[in-house]
């Protein structure tokens, strides 16, 4: 696969004693050339970003640490640039129409290949937004997360609970890996990532997620049987990947 090298300032060392066991998946709206005179001035970047049409561009090297997760937990672990790889996704409608094939293919290859290098965990691949879901969506609704786990990339659940479990959906949703401090917007970013099709595109737009989320999770309910059967669901998968 050919990966285009860039020169790019935004960087820290690695931690000689944290290993890399997560995979970061991001995407980004603007046009690459706007978008990368924003992450210059906010001297930040990820170690890889894929345009639309599949080109790879390397801006980390991977023994370094690159800016990419920001504030950020998951299953226990804080700060999750320093253990972590980025990969951003160029997509103009930020993520809420699908991702070309060309550049989920390429996608595939280049985490594949970073997975087997450092041997990360299925439930390590995760994106942006469930790692901050209180402040980001990315790689947002339209990226295939179910697709990528039959690809090998990630995990997704195929059989159903068996058992109806009387936890709390914050009890839930922690035991997944998510920061539930706060708990909307921790199942928003779980329906996100395991039911995309439940969240509404206006739901899923930065500017319109705020003033509605409220209103949206109320009208989830706590008798909402088909999330809690996949709440359950995800929440068994990973529980058997401890």
């Amino acid at each position: 696969m050919p990966i285009k090298q860039l020169k790019w300032p935004h960087f820290g060392e690695r931690d000689p004693h944290k290993k890399i066991s997560h995979l970061v998946v991001h995407c980004f709206a603007f046009p690459i050339k706007k978008n990368l005179k924003l992450w210059d001035k906010l001297g930040v970047g990820p170690h890889y970003m894929i345009d639309n049409k599949g080109n790879v561009s390397q801006f980390v090297g991977e023994n370094r640490v690159a800016w990419h997760a920001g504030k950020s937990f998951w299953r226990g672990n804080t700060g999750l640039n320093a253990t972590s790889i980025g990969i951003e996704l160029y997509s103009p409608s930020f993520g809420q129409k699908p991702y070309p094939k060309v550049q989920l293919d390429a996608f595939v290859k280049l985490a594949t290949k970073i997975i087997k290098k450092y041997h990360i965990r299925p439930e390590n691949v995760v994106g942006h937004s469930d790692i901050a879901p209180s402040r980001k969506l990315d790689p947002n609704v339209a990226f295939p997360w179910e697709e990528m786990a039959e690809r090998g990339i990630g995990l997704w659940p195929k059989k159903q609970a068996k058992r109806k479990s009387l936890k709390r959906t914050k009890t839930l949703l922690k035991e997944i890996g998510y920061d539930v401090a706060d708990e909307r917007a921790a199942l928003l970013a779980f329906m996100r990532h395991f039911m995309p099709e439940r969240v509404p595109v206006d739901h899923a737009s930065i500017d319109k997620m705020e003033g509605n989320l409220p209103k949206f999770i109320a009208k989830i309910g706590k008798k909402d049987k088909d999330l809690r059967q996949m709440l359950e669901n995800v929440a068994v998968l990973y529980a058997h990947q401890r």
